[in-house]
């Protein structure tokens, strides 16, 4: 019986084994890492270490983006065709790993999970675990497309003189790295390439909004209908899609306003008011753990830096491609502290009540989240001192970066990624990994029900601050 259920994927109690997570990413990573080692998937005279194989495929299965060799001028189109299925693999797979839990669990959801899901889908009345995975898959396929079908014209009116294959390849690649939040590119210089062309640009950040703003999220806003009158078809939103839509709002406005202030004097001097309005707009939104960029991080501003650095911390909404501890912890996170200073028991955030529980959880997240990225970074000091890696404009802060970027599955780098040593590259090899699988594998083993406590220690007080 023990044996049926580990191949069921559930562990003797019953409960989902939580090594399947990890495993399934694993072993995808170890077979992307064997196909982009083949031969037929370099350009001639180009080759690929075991090592970057391994950094690569693991920063696409884990949709992060950073890369330790020009992908543009290392793989032949077959290469990037392995890419383009690793990220999409890699995207379709958090996107919706936790209703495959559930899925091959063979167990039913409890009657809260089945409630938040009638909640959360508006007017279905029914609505299995099967069936939001087949909306999920759904919506990204619909999605990307949609995405493929913006881009193909306005990549053929730009460079008319390109092949009409070569402008189709280009906007499908681009359209699935944005929609999954990868940020590769199978230009040169990326998405530098485009940054003269702010339609291309427009579309990109939208298909990477779309892609970092929940599946549960879009589920949501595709059975609300605000303009019926009847209110039983009218649908809502949920709390957590508000959250979502709130927090992202903010953080996209607060980070396109920061960055447009800070680089007037650096990356934005001398350009045009449109252009200066766009590139920082698109470096907001690609700090949302997209990790395209159109001007060079190395270069930009110690105070637009700190602002990246938090923006990639935080990352996108729950049940998304983004990375990150989520917008939805964070809003979790200042409600708790508001309440707190107003002296409140009670957790508000608008018009409903949060429960208590959750601001634990909140700060759990995070607190890990920032142990990995200290641990990441004292790792990267230790085994990069005196590598070519240090010697770079900025030094510490460059390697400081780096960790947050492969933690937050951002893909954004300060050059630092191409110098580092075998050690530095294992080091983010597992920051990208534990920032990919880690999230998920809290939020499924949070789910379960508590553990009944039998003994009950008194209260005493303590001192704060």
């Amino acid at each position: 019986m023990a044996k049926l259920g580990r191949q069921s994927g559930r562990s003797r109690s019953g409960e989902v084994d939580l090594r399947v997570i990890p495993g399934g990413f694993l072993g995808l990573i170890l077979l992307g890492m064997l196909l982009l080692k083949l031969p037929w998937a370099h350009r001639e005279g180009q080759g690929l270490g075991w090592l970057d194989s391994l950094f690569l495929s693991t920063s696409s299965v884990c949709v992060t983006g950073l890369s330790t060799v020009n992908v543009a001028e290392t793989f032949s189109g077959f290469g990037q065709v392995i890419l383009l299925l690793l990220i999409q693999a890699g995207g379709l797979g958090i996107f919706t790993a936790s209703l495959l839990l559930v899925l091959v669990s063979g167990k039913r959801l409890s009657l809260a999970d089945e409630q938040t899901i009638h909640t959360t889908m508006g007017r279905l009345r029914e609505a299995r675990p099967l069936d939001v995975f087949i909306y999920g898959c759904v919506f990204v396929g619909v999605l990307e497309l949609a995405g493929t079908v913006a881009m193909f014209p306005l990549i053929a009116e730009a460079w008319p003189d390109q092949e009409v294959g070569e402008s189709l390849w280009q906007a499908v690649f681009h359209s699935v790295s944005g929609f999954c939040n990868a940020g590769i590119s199978i230009f040169p210089d990326g998405l530098v390439h485009w940054r003269e062309h702010p339609g291309l640009l427009s579309v990109v950040e939208v298909m990477a909004v779309l892609g970092g703003i929940g599946l549960m999220t879009l589920i949501n806003l595709r059975f609300w209908a605000p303009w019926r009158r009847d209110r039983l078809r009218r649908g809502r939103l949920t709390l957590q899609t508000r959250m979502a839509l709130t927090g992202t709002l903010f953080l996209l406005v607060g980070g396109a306003v920061a960055t447009w202030a800070f680089e007037q004097t650096h990356t934005l001097e001398g350009v045009r008011w449109w252009q200066s309005v766009s590139w920082a707009f698109f470096h907001s939104v690609s700090t949302r753990t997209v990790g395209f960029n159109v001007v060079e991080v190395g270069e930009m501003n110690g105070p637009t830096i700190l602002v990246t650095m938090v923006l990639m911390f935080i990352g996108g909404s729950p049940g998304s491609m983004a990375g990150g501890i989520k917008t939805v912890t964070l809003v979790v996170l200042v409600m708790t502290a508001w309440a707190a200073l107003r002296r409140r028991e009670e957790i508000q955030c608008l018009g409903r009540r949060v429960d208590r529980k959750l601001s634990g959880v909140a700060m759990m997240v995070t607190m890990l989240g920032a142990g990995c990225v200290v641990l990441g970074v004292g790792l990267l000091m230790m085994v990069e001192d005196g590598q070519p890696s240090t010697e770079t404009a900025h030094p510490w802060i460059g390697l400081i970066f780096e960790a947050v970027s492969a933690f937050g599955t951002v893909g954004l780098s300060m050059g630092v990624t191409p110098l580092l040593s075998a050690w530095g590259k294992l080091v983010i090899i597992v920051l990208m990994f534990v920032g990919r699988v880690g999230p998920l594998l809290m939020s499924v083993y949070l789910s379960r029900a508590p553990r009944t406590q039998h003994v009950l220690y008194p209260t005493e007080e303590v001192a704060i601050g």
